[in-house]
């Protein structure tokens, strides 16, 4: 029986890879239609939990009629022509029309006609990087080595940190005198000319002496995201990490900032905004280290 290898994307591989990882835990694979829908509407699955990021994998109508022959798809790197995951198919579906200009909004491309498929995942082979795997972890991983930490921190860098952001993390270990940690997140490009230079220079630039432990993890971009969205995937992501608080950057637009605030008692971290001067105001950017923000 032939089954369907789909060949994805950079984009594709990033979601794939986070989701493989444990980043986006509860999840366990792409959306079914009620959760898909759910997301896209109210920024929670159907069962009522907090999730903003619509993770669906499309087909064309020749692939889907290939995939409901075996109930499995292969995706393919597209770059290395590797098989690195299965999809165990658990349902198809197209979504009604009144979602079609929300899934746009992430996906131009998307029209009544596109075909979704839902289905657990696993992987097959290990995703390759060409550099920095020792900063590359998964989720269980993480929170395993930092189970003993009274406090961890989560800063985002993009992979520039800003300095403001480190100073409020280790301003709030020192002042809380919980002997924590600080967990460094970096949303990485591996396709930007000066990848590797930026990540060296943010290795010797991380330092903080309230700090017992600092841990640098390299995560994949995320496209397509508006910074609401994409900040609150941010605090999710890092709470699967085993973060206990989360550095808003000064450079998150107020509303942004408010609308995390609200959600604080079900993202379940310590939310630490870093306060912005009015020099720092005029250069706000909504530019966010896990997404590419739309």
């Amino acid at each position: 029986m032939s089954i369907l290898h789909k060949i994805i994307g950079h984009a594709e591989i990033s979601t794939l890879e986070l989701l493989l990882s444990g980043a986006f835990a509860p999840l366990r694979g792409y959306l079914n239609q009620a959760d898909h829908s759910s997301v896209l509407q109210h920024n929670r699955l159907s069962n009522g939990t907090l999730w903003p990021l619509p993770l669906a994998l499309t087909l064309t109508p020749a692939e889907k009629r290939e995939a409901q022959l075996s109930g499995r798809i292969v995706l393919v790197d597209a770059t290395e022509r590797r098989a690195i995951a299965e999809v165990e198919i658990d349902s198809f579906y197209r979504l009604p029309p009144d979602m079609l200009a929300l899934a746009q909004a992430f996906d131009a491309s998307r029209t009544l006609d596109t075909w979704y498929v839902s289905g657990a995942v696993k992987p097959l082979q290990k995703i390759l990087h060409p550099a920095f795997n020792s900063l590359r972890f998964n989720a269980p991983a993480v929170r395993h080595s930092v189970q003993h930490w009274n406090s961890i921190i989560a800063v985002q860098a993009t992979p520039t940190l800003d300095p403001a952001d480190l100073q409020q993390a280790c301003t709030w270990l020192t002042d809380t005198e919980t002997g924590g940690g600080l967990l460094v997140q970096i949303g990485v490009n591996e396709t930007a000319p000066d990848f590797h230079e930026r990540v060296r220079d943010l290795r010797n630039q991380v330092k903080c002496t309230a700090a017992r432990q600092i841990k640098l993890s390299l995560l994949p971009c995320v496209e397509g995201l508006g910074e609401k969205r994409c900040l609150l995937l941010q605090a999710l992501v890092s709470r699967n990490y085993g973060a206990t608080g989360f550095v808003v950057s000064n450079h998150v637009s107020p509303e942004a900032r408010r609308w995390l605030l609200q959600h604080h008692d079900e993202i379940g971290l310590e939310i630490i905004p870093v306060r912005a001067n009015r020099a720092q105001l005029a250069k706000r950017s909504n530019s966010h280290p896990l997404c590419n923000a739309a």
